[in-house]
């Protein structure tokens, strides 16, 4: 259901009981940290971060890290004229729910799943399909990734990087103008059209549903090397 400014109202949220030491249901094998915040806050930065830190600390943990950002749904439901209106990547409608629900539900009951999953713009793209895991440890970071209830619920802890939203903007500027070929001029136009307004909408929501929240404006070494100390805690006691 939309509100009236036309954007997707946020879903119910699943609630699930907390634990102080992250305790997992009997038949769960893998330990899944969920990394949100808003675009060009740094999360796929700190993830890989935290995974070279954790595989450096146990080389036995070999973490698994999901990025949303390749569970972009095909849009073949759409004919294809109207795919390129419909596009997005900063609504939760962008994202093939069902494939990433799939691989993080296989990867926390300690199997492997298939990559890139069924209904993405990936698998259209790389249609070779291969298996990932199972391990013990899973790092799942993208902006809407508290959005989806059902996603949320598969979360043991979820991470919030707080970033100002100035500083967002220069990021996604500079990384849209250096990487993507777009000029300044259509860098803003996108940003003003779908980024910003999407964004407000979703990212301080997500903000209220985290269970941690990092300051991250800049590098934040001792937060990192302290979740991933709670996270190596963590994986021992299991």
């Amino acid at each position: 259901m939309s509100d009236p400014d036309g954007l997707l109202a946020p879903p119910p949220v699943a609630v699930a009981e907390r634990s102080d030491t992250w305790t997992r249901p009997r038949g769960v094998t893998a330990l899944v940290v969920g990394i949100c915040g808003g675009t060009s806050s740094g999360k796929t930065t700190f993830a890989r971060t935290l995974v070279d830190i954790l595989r450096v600390s146990d080389p036995m943990i070999c973490p698994v890290l999901i990025l949303q950002d390749q569970y972009f749904q095909d849009y073949l439901h759409l004919p294809e004229n109207a795919r390129p209106e419909a596009r997005t990547a900063n609504r939760p409608d962008a994202i093939a729910w069902p494939a990433l629900r799939e691989a993080l539900t296989l990867l926390k009951q300690g199997a492997s799943t298939p990559f890139p999953g069924r209904g993405t713009g990936l698998a259209q793209r790389a249609p070779d399909i291969r298996e990932i895991g199972p391990t013990r440890l899973v790092i799942a970071e993208g902006h809407l990734l508290f959005v989806d209830a059902p996603t949320q619920a598969l979360l043991d802890v979820k991470v919030f990087l707080d970033c100002d939203v100035e500083e967002r903007v220069l990021r996604r500027i500079k990384r849209d103008t250096t990487t993507s070929g777009r000029t300044i001029e259509q860098s803003l136009e996108w940003f003003l059209s779908d980024v910003q307004p999407n964004n407000q909408h979703y990212t301080e929501w997500q903000r209220q549903q985290a269970d941690i929240v990092i300051p991250h404006d800049r590098p934040n070494p001792v937060a990192t090397a302290l979740l991933a100390d709670a996270i190596l805690s963590r994986l021992a006691q299991a």
